[in-house]
């Protein structure tokens, strides 16, 4: 209770002293202040959102929410903000490591995914979802061309299936900037924590930046419809997006004691649709490159 009686700025120093006598260098101490003000800034957002879940689950809703593409663009941290609050039995969240020979060679390439999809009242969370289909596996040559061009093919009608099955379907697409992405996966190198993270896949993600963009080309030209459209969002600001992330989620559901519409306003900046995005693309890449040269 005596803490509450502190200025934030006393209150910063008194958090600064107590982890110094954690050992904590300068660096790890501002991280963790930064987060827990984060935190504090997110709990509104976060209430809404159990009080959505709890919707959810009343209502026997089945929800996928998929969150694809760039490396380092948040994917994980957006999830784990979103459900920190969630009760585990509400929610799934799924996360897959390169597929088998056997998964990379099967005629449906869905069915790898399908086993995890939600039972009424459920959500799912996919970090990298059948996109990966559409991304890394053409530009990594972990997939055929016939393969890959039928996935572009099938997986609007796939999607659109779903829908009429009762699942909605929320797909997040997370850009970075080449130069935000390489100062991340800097970070990471002397991070012990963080390390983790840096896959050898990720370790060519710069070098092989205008294939992923040709990749996101292509992806946004064939998969978005109407049924299941793309969001997409700016990560660059991780924060930012986080917000926005929530916000369009909320924004979604008419639940009960739904948090006011001026504070679930979104930042046009930080959410814009696919066709701005193809548009932008348009500009970049040469169309007649082929992915698979």
């Amino acid at each position: 209770m005596w803490k509450n009686k502190l200025t934030s700025s006393q209150e910063e120093k008194l958090d600064k002293y107590l982890f110094q006598m954690f050992w904590l260098n300068s660096k790890q101490i501002e991280t963790i202040i930064r987060e827990r003000k984060e935190l504090d800034f997110l709990n509104n957002y976060r209430w809404a959102l159990s009080l959505w879940a709890e919707y959810t689950q009343d209502t026997k809703q089945k929800i996928i929410v998929t969150l694809d593409w760039r490396d380092t663009a948040g994917k994980g941290s957006n999830i784990k903000r979103v459900t920190e609050y969630f009760d585990i039995k509400r929610h799934n969240e799924v996360a897959f490591w390169i597929p088998t020979a056997k998964e990379r060679f099967e005629d449906n390439w869905f069915k790898r995914y399908q086993k995890y999809f939600p039972k009424p009242g459920e959500v799912t969370f996919f970090d990298r979802s059948w996109y990966n289909r559409a991304g890394v596996e053409p530009v990594m040559w972990f997939v055929s061309k016939q393969s890959y061009e039928d996935f572009l093919k099938d997986v609007p009608n796939f999607e659109k299936m779903l829908v009429k099955s009762g699942i909605k379907v929320i797909k997040f697409y997370f850009s970075v900037s080449k130069e935000e992405q390489a100062a991340r996966f800097e970070s990471r190198k002397y991070n012990p924590l963080k390390q983790y993270k840096l896959s050898s896949i990720d370790q060519h993600s710069q070098q092989l930046w205008d294939k992923y963009t040709l990749a996101e080309y292509h992806n946004f030209k064939n998969t978005h419809s109407k049924a299941a459209p793309w969001i997409l969002i700016n990560s660059d600001d991780k924060k930012k997006a986080r917000l926005n992330a929530i916000k369009y989620v909320l924004n979604l559901y008419d639940y009960p004691e739904k948090i006011d519409k001026e504070k679930l306003k979104l930042d046009k900046d930080i959410i814009y649709n696919w066709e701005k995005k193809v548009k932008e693309l348009e500009k970049i890449i040469d169309k007649d490159v082929d992915l698979f040269d």
